[in-house]
This record gives structure tokens, sequence and C-alpha cells, in this order.
């Protein structure tokens, strides 16, 4: 556009020397010359443009017009640089810029636009109409009532298709439509996380407040005056400040291992060891529950690398949800087994199970499938049990099957030999 612009005022300048050169000369073949020579300035190259002519009365037309092309030649160099620096900005942030004409037909775009709305090849968006690009109606009815109010206009859109949030801001510079996305699906997720974790403190916090709050109010309407009723009520308190005390802890913990301080104790472990410590530590527990417990465990696995008290937290986090969900005369089996170079840990229950649309979740912070609801446990353990093994490099994941049982899984890299 700049260029067809610098042309057509070149062109009329030109002309207005080609009168000139004519009043002066009344030469036609002179004229034709000069023609030839103003096609030549009106061509790519000003700077090979200059035109000649013996005559000494041409002599001040041809000093002009050798600057006029001069000129030009900086002028659109200069241009040149500004939208090569104007296009490096803009591949550089990460908003995605659209520039459309009136009738809203793309003029230019960056390379965060492309990859917002997923386009595979920018070459071929040019001329194209915005809605052909963005397949969004929302979207376009931002740009269309900017264009219909002469104002900015911002809007936030959920497209059907990805599932994306986009965040779109449209304002008219200069006939052209100046498009913003930027893609703000991350600052939602974290919106909807940060909403439900409030929900769930204050879900987690509601019960064992209000028993506390009943105690009391029963004690000090007389019942403390029974030294078995007030006993009782006294034994139930400490229950109930022993489920916020495991709470604040375990939220106190999930922070610190989320947070960038977190480090781990690293050597050298057998997971042999580990894995018979931390039964022998639950033993009591399945056996009151009358929950068999089993060792799958080969002689001579290989060796990991890792923090032996938190790997032994890992264990005692999925053991304890086993021996809880899984009923009486049940069987968790723990193994051990070598793949690749990982080592893979599971620990499988004959328990209740975990349906389908919950599987995906169990390791969200506060997260309960409804069954598990009644059973206590404040839902940080396994998002805890999750963090420590990220922190050692593997992976976690459950299997399960609705009333027939779970298999948690995690792996470490094992220490090359």
């Amino acid at each position: 556009m700049i260029i067809l612009i610098l042309s057509m005022l070149l062109a009329l300048a030109a002309t207005f020397l080609l009168f000139q050169s004519i009043k002066l000369y009344n030469n036609r073949k002179r004229y034709e010359v000069f023609v030839e020579k103003v096609s030549k300035l009106i061509g790519d190259n000003f700077g090979t443009a200059h035109a000649k002519f013996s005559s000494k009365q041409t002599e001040n037309v041809e000093r002009d017009f050798d600057r006029m092309a001069t000129n030009f030649n900086n002028s659109l160099a200069e241009m040149r640089k500004r939208e090569e620096n104007t296009a490096a900005i803009l591949s550089t942030i990460e908003v995605g810029v659209l520039i459309l004409n009136i009738n809203k037909e793309v003029v230019m775009l960056n390379k965060s636009a492309t990859d917002i709305l997923k386009i595979s090849n920018s070459a071929t968006t040019n001329g194209q109409h915005f809605i052909n690009l963005i397949r969004d109606s929302d979207l376009e009815a931002v740009v269309d009532k900017c264009i219909k109010t002469w104002q900015p206009q911002t809007g936030t859109v959920k497209l059907v298709g990805t599932g994306q949030y986009l965040e779109i801001k449209s304002t008219l510079i200069n006939e052209k439509i100046l498009v913003t996305l930027q893609d703000i699906t991350n600052v939602r997720r974290l919106e909807k996380v940060r909403q439900d974790f409030i929900a769930n403190v204050s879900h987690e916090l509601r019960t064992p407040i209000a028993s506390l709050k009943a105690i009391v109010e029963t004690l000090q309407n007389g019942a403390i005056a029974n030294k078995n009723v007030a006993k009782d009520f006294l034994n139930r308190m400490q229950v109930e400040a022993d489920k916020l005390a495991q709470m604040v802890n375990e939220l106190s913990e999930l922070t610190r291992i989320e947070s960038d301080n977190f480090s781990l104790r690293v050597h050298p472990i057998d997971m042999d060891v580990v894995i018979k410590r931390t039964t022998e530590r639950l033993k009591a527990q399945a056996e009151r529950a009358q929950i068999q417990v089993k060792l799958e465990v080969p002689q001579n696995i290989p060796t990991v690398l890792g923090d032996d008290n938190r790997l032994e937290q890992v264990l005692v986090n999925i053991l304890h949800n086993a021996i809880k969900f899984t009923p009486p005369r049940g069987i968790i089996t723990v193994a051990a087994k070598s793949e690749s170079d990982n080592l893979l840990i599971s620990v499988n229950d004959t328990g209740i199970g975990i349906p389908p649309d919950d599987l995906p979740r169990i390791f969200e912070r506060f997260y309960k499938v409804d069954k598990a609801r009644s059973g206590g446990g404040t839902g940080l353990g396994l998002a805890i049990a999750k963090h420590i093994i990220i922190a050692h490099n593997g992976r976690i994941w459950a299997e399960s099957t609705e009333n027939k049982g779970s298999t948690f899984f995690f792996t470490l890299p094992t220490i090359k030999s």
C-alpha cells in the first residue's frame, strides 16, 4: 500500500516535470525520452532511474529529478526498515495481533495469532475474511460492534471446538481494525482451581468446626456436670481437633512441596527396604480392618536415586487409602518390578473401586470420590504423593474398576550400573 501511494505521488511529480520539459523544448523526441525515464523512475529501484539529457537547458530538471529519485529511494528504504522492525516486534510478543481492513479481511497477522487460532499456513491468510480464520461468531461480534460504534471493544469468548478461552480486543485505527487475541485458558483454569480450593477447604472445615461448636454448647448447657458425658464429649472434641490439625499439617506440607524451595535428600535407595518398612508400619491398622497385605517384591530389584523418607510417605498415603476403602477380608498387594530404566511399584486392592468419571481427578487436592466422603481424611494425601513422585522424575497414575478394586502405580528412575 505504501509503495503504491509513493508511486502515485512520484507519477504526479514526474508528470509535472514532463509538462515543464515540453514547455521548455517543445520537442517530441525529447518528450519520448523523458517519458521513458519516468517509466524507469516509477519502477522498483528508484536509485537507477536517473534521467540524462545533453542540453544545458535541462540541467536543472535533471538535478531535481535525480534528487527526487534519491529522496524517494531513501524514504522507501526507511519505511521498509520500519515495517521489518514492526514485524519483528510483533513476532516476539505472545499476544495474537491481526490487522483487518474495513471489510474484515486480513491484512496482517503475527505468529502468536496463527498459534492461538491454530493456523498451519499463515501465508494463505492475507485477504481472507476474519470469520474464515476464527470460525466463531462471538469473536466476530466483538469486531462488528467496534465497527458499528467506532469505539474499542473487549470480550471473553470460549471457543466451542477447542474449549479455549480467548480475550479479544478490537480497535479502529485509520480505517483499519486492530484485533488482539490472548489465550487465557490457563488463567481460567487456575481461577477454577482456586475456587475449588476455597470451596473444598470450606467444606472440610465446616464439619469439624460445627461438631466442636455443638459439643461446646452441649457442655455449656449443663452436660459438663455429668463426668461420664463430659469425658465422652471431650474425646469427641479431641478427634475433631486432630482432624483440623491433620488438615493444617497436610496443607502446609503440600504448600512446601509445591514451592520452589522444596528439595529432596537424594541418595541411592533399596526400595525393597522402604516397601517392607512401610507395610510393617501399617500392619496393625490393616489387621484391625481384617485386611491381608501381601508383598510381591523380587530380590535384587534395581536401586533408585531418591529420598527414602518422601517415598515412604507416598507409600503410606496410598496404602492408607487402600486399607480405608477395602472391605474386611480383602487383600492388598504391593509389588515391584523393573521396566526398562525405571522401577515400577504398584499397590493393588480389592476395595470399592473408583468411578471412571472420578479417576482422572483423584490426584487433585481435596478431591474426594462421593463414596469416600464418609470415610474421613482430608483429600490431600494423593496430591502430596503426586508432587513427590514428580519431584523424583517419575510418574504416578491409577487404574480401577468399580466394586472390584483399584491399582495405584508409580515409577522411579533406576541408577544405571
